[in-house]
């Protein structure tokens, strides 16, 4: 009676607004509980955009020139510090899985309480515990330190991003901020090897950590200052840490990780390496039935199904797989079957860094002109072109022939594979659930390149190991690992062509 009364006593158009107003009402309550909106960008000038991008990106610079600048390093550091060869790699594999593994979590971390001060605190961390690296005396000790700066630097990336995509909102700006913040990993995967080889060289391996730790404490301090406040949405729904699925994930990880690393020198029919392969898998089978039922899984059941996240999840892998093992691997050969000096190892490195800079940028300035699956494949292809050349390359004569052509066919087609598997899968993010995407994808890169340097130099240890110890007779170890990444690549290739979806 009411309502009657109300539509003859207004004028036509009030009806109409009032339906329209009861109805954005109505959607703005429905947004706020599954979709919020982000956070209004602060108003800030052209100067402190620079400024805060450049702090942004410094923090992975060093994530990325810790990990390359231990390499160069890793030599010097099994003989001071008596690593078995085929341990030597968790130098690397204990950072590389702890900044993995907690990329989720940490993204958790940022959308809970805000992302400065989670990245203020993993910026510290890293160089922290870099420093506590440098004073190791113990392999174990070494590893525990590493692993715990690998989570610093895992807390660095999703609150990076989340901040510079609050502080970059108009789409270009944000894209081209975005591409220099991984440019600026480029510069630290060629800096790094330069850096870490001349220290080790003519100072001590300890120094690549010292360098980084007072590098990095004072822009951790500095960035509380240099970052502005970042809003928060008081409208968001807040998410829980999903614990139990981390923990489950993580542990199998580690598991799998360890019975990888540790067969080809311990033997594949061990029974502790058996023992550790099953216990591994019932991990992962636990990690996936635990997201069935915990209110806020860490990787959502539900996104299995989303166009191409699937096959995604597993391409992303060979990006990092291919970057980190092909440079361990190189950098070996040249030190202990070329007998070059780390300085000269890290110098026949720098074609890696400069290609992969201007690819990163080339290609994320232009890709999106090109086909994404045409991105997938032909990035697969280079790659695996690259690696049968180093595979062939048995001598050091053969390094102008092969492996300098084979270190710019790979950054081209490595530039490709990461640009494109990251538009295929975050164009296909949900609305709203962008950030959980873009954290899955960033640890899919990193478990691609712990699996990669465990299965890599699982191999190589296991051919050499019955191989005479001249040095055209222990290449072939590492000419099948090399092989075995081609092979990595083949199936990318197939992945790419069967199951990613226009």
């Amino acid at each position: 009676m009411s309502t009657k009364s109300s539509s003859v006593t207004l004028p036509a158009t009030d009806p109409e607004k009032q339906r329209t107003s009861q109805r954005s009402s109505s959607e703005l309550k429905e947004n706020d509980v599954a979709s919020p909106s982000p956070p209004a960008a602060p108003k800030l000038s052209g100067l402190r955009k620079a400024a805060i991008l450049a702090m942004l990106c410094s923090a992975q610079f060093f994530d990325i020139f810790n990990a390359c600048s231990s390499i160069a390093a890793l030599p010097s550091i099994g003989t001071d510090l008596y690593f078995t060869p085929g341990m030597l790699q968790w130098v690397l594999a204990a950072y590389t899985l702890t900044f993995g593994s907690m990329q989720v979590p940490a993204g958790r971390l940022s959308d809970l309480y805000n992302p400065k001060p989670i990245f203020i605190a993993g910026y510290l961390a890293v160089g922290i515990f870099s420093i506590l690296c440098g004073v190791s005396i113990h392999p174990i000790m070494l590893l525990v330190f590493r692993a715990v700066s690998g989570i610093g630097a895992a807390m660095t990336i999703p609150s990076a991003i989340a901040m510079i995509v609050i502080n970059f909102p108009e789409p270009k700006e944000q894209a081209k901020a975005l591409g220099m913040y991984g440019a600026a990993g480029a510069v630290g995967n060629a800096i790094g090897f330069v850096v870490g080889g001349v220290l080790a060289a003519k100072a001590s391996w300890r120094w690549v950590f010292h360098l980084i730790g007072l590098c990095t404490v004072p822009f951790a301090l500095l960035s509380w200052f240099c970052l502005p406040r970042t809003p928060t949405n008081a409208h968001a729904v807040k998410r829980s840490m999903d614990l139990p699925g981390i923990t489950i994930l993580t542990g199998g990880l580690i598991l799998f990780v360890y019975a990888i690393s540790d067969g080809g020198e311990s033997g594949w029919g061990t029974p502790r390496i058996i023992t550790t392969l099953v216990f591994s898998i019932v991990f992962f089978i636990g990690f996936f039935i635990v997201e069935r039922y915990v209110k806020d899984p860490a990787i959502p059941p539900r996104m299995w199904f989303n166009k191409n996240f699937a096959a995604m999840f597993f391409y992303s892998w060979s990006v990092y797989w291919n970057l980190m093992s092909a440079e361990l691997l190189l950098i070996q050969v040249f030190q202990d079957l070329y007998h070059w000096s780390p300085i000269s190892a890290a110098t026949h490195c720098i074609p890696l860094g400069i290609t992969g800079l201007f690819s990163t940028i080339i290609v994320g300035t232009y890709g999106h002109l090109i086909p994404r699956r045409y991105n997938l494949i032909s990035g697969q292809l280079l790659m695996l072109t690259a690696l049968v050349l180093f595979a062939l390359a048995d001598t050091p004569s053969k390094y102008w022939s092969h492996i300098f052509p084979g270190m710019i066919i790979n950054m081209v087609g490595l530039g490709q594979a990461y640009v494109g598997a990251s538009a295929t899968m975050m164009s296909n993010a949900p609305a709203g659930e962008e950030g959980v995407v873009g954290a899955i994808l960033y640890t899919s890169f990193q478990i691609g390149s712990t699996v990669g340097i465990a299965v890599v130099s699982s191999i190589a240890f296991g051919v050499n190991h019955k191989q005479p110890g001249d040095a055209l007779s222990q290449f072939r170890g590492y000419a099948a690992a090399f092989w075995s990444q081609v092979a990595m690549h083949g199936v990318c290739v197939v992945m790419s062509v069967l199951f990613v979806r226009d």
